[in-house]
């Protein structure tokens, strides 16, 4: 090839640069970058990418939150983000478990800040636990919303409020220990005892020892007794009238036959001779609480507002909504549940709805069931829960319902019907069970299929 005139080159050049200019105007005003690639605001991250494996997530729980409970028979160790990068997965639901991490969370935040996307539960939409969720943004720049947990087991219809009580947590071991400390020396010699009345039943307790401290350390029993097995019910004790810094109501036992498997108290009143000692002289602390229903509820007959009701949800969906930038609002969603009357007013205020199946038994019903949650939910977004365990029933669960599971939810999110689907749980990711093995190994050869 013959070399090419130095005026030609020249004139060449500047029509290159030229063009070059014109090019660089053209992509600017188009909003282009200087490579003629579409810009993107840094804002403007898209909410879903387009693999399988964007739209996993793993739904977190504090390691060995599940030990030795639901027919687990070994003990799990690995922590949330472990899990994920054990199963592949890389968003996370991050979720307390029996109060578990308590406010504040920067340690189990710094923990999943390399995950793409982080959701994090909260205790109904008024809980104690709302602020430092919030305040995780700073902390976790891939947060993307809030999770309410079990929310429509627990939400309170407007119509029918009741009173605060004291709950132990789920599963709780015995003794569970109620103690009241006096502000000064008291000389009690009459108490009542009101059982607890939550809706589903349970938290009932059952047999109790009372027992009286004269320096609030050294104990000494005064009294035994059983409650009934009814909500609501009172029992009257007799107390030795002897001084006493301190009272401890020692819970030995459940009525319940079914979770919860715990304890409460709805009401303690005490007596000296003929006066109700006032509640603003007993502070009142357990050795177990279950979130959003503490100790100190025994000690008061008002009705708290409950993070569990419509108005607090609709506080908490103006936060998300007024946050930079605003959160989405994720709440779980049970198939039995369909057929709730509150539900419309409640997920009208919600983002994204998650359907589970708590029994294993009812997965003979996903595609009927997934096309009532399509018509109770509408056009909300949609995510699919996946239960890698029956904890329904307390039993591993079986290989063909995982992949009936995992085979439908990806079909689903071929067909747009879903966004993404959740493995349950972290807390069982290095156990040795079948269905945990068969998902990860699955999400290994789906995971970097496009969408």
């Amino acid at each position: 090839m013959s070399p090419t005139h130095p005026r030609t080159a020249a004139l060449s050049g500047i029509l290159l640069s030229l063009l070059s200019l014109l090019n660089a105007r053209a992509a600017e005003q188009a909003g282009a970058d200087d490579k003629g690639q579409p810009k993107m605001d840094k804002t403007d991250v898209p909410a879903w990418k387009e693999t399988v494996r964007d739209r996993l997530w793993l739904w977190g729980h504090p390691a060995g939150a599940h030990n030795r409970q639901y027919g687990l028979q070994q003990d799990s160790a690995i922590t949330p983000a472990a899990a994920a990068q054990s199963l592949g997965i890389r968003n996370i639901l991050m979720v307390r478990y029996g109060g578990v991490p308590a406010p504040p969370f920067g340690e189990y935040a710094r923990a999943v800040a390399g995950l793409d996307h982080v959701v994090w539960s909260v205790e109904g939409a008024g809980g104690d636990d709302v602020d430092a969720a919030l305040g995780l943004r700073k902390t976790l720049p891939n947060l993307r919303g809030l999770m309410m947990d079990d929310y429509f087991q627990r939400v309170r219809p407007a119509a029918a409020p009741l009173p605060g009580m004291w709950l132990a947590q789920n599963e709780v071991e015995f003794p569970v220990i109620l103690t009241l400390r006096f502000a000064q020396t008291l000389a009690p010699n009459r108490m009542e005892l009101t059982q607890s009345n939550w809706r589903t039943g349970d938290y009932l307790s059952k047999d109790f020892a009372i027992d009286l401290s004269p320096d609030g350390t050294a104990w000494q029993e005064v009294a035994h007794d059983t409650l009934p097995a009814k909500g609501g019910a009172t029992v009257s004790l007799k107390l030795p009238g002897s001084a006493a810094k301190a009272m401890r109501v020692r819970i030995l036992s459940t009525h319940d036959t079914k979770p919860a498997l715990s304890c409460g108290l709805r009401r303690v009143r005490l007596w000296a001779g003929d006066r109700e000692i006032p509640s603003a002289q007993i502070k009142a602390e357990a050795s177990s609480e279950y979130p959003g229903h503490p100790a100190e509820n025994v000690l008061s007959d008002a009705i708290p507002e409950h993070p569990f009701s419509l108005d607090a949800l609709r506080r908490l969906r103006k936060r998300l909504d007024d946050a930079a930038p605003p959160l989405d609002l994720w709440v779980v969603l049970y198939t039995h549940e369909f057929d709730m009357p509150i539900l419309k007013e409640h997920l009208d205020l919600c983002d994204v709805v998650t359907m589970w199946t708590w029994r294993a038994s009812d997965l003979a019903l996903l595609d009927k069931n997934m096309a009532r949650f399509e018509e109770t939910v509408g056009k909300k977004r949609k995510v699919l829960g996946l239960y890698m365990y029956d904890y329904g029933t307390g039993k591993p669960m079986p290989v063909d319902l995982i992949r009936q599971q995992c085979e439908t939810g990806l079909r689903w999110l071929r067909e747009k019907r879903i966004e993404g689907m959740i493995f349950l749980a972290s807390c069982i990711a290095d156990l040795p069970l079948e269905a945990v093995e068969w998902s990860r190994r699955w999400i290994a050869k789906v995971g970097d299929e496009p969408l």
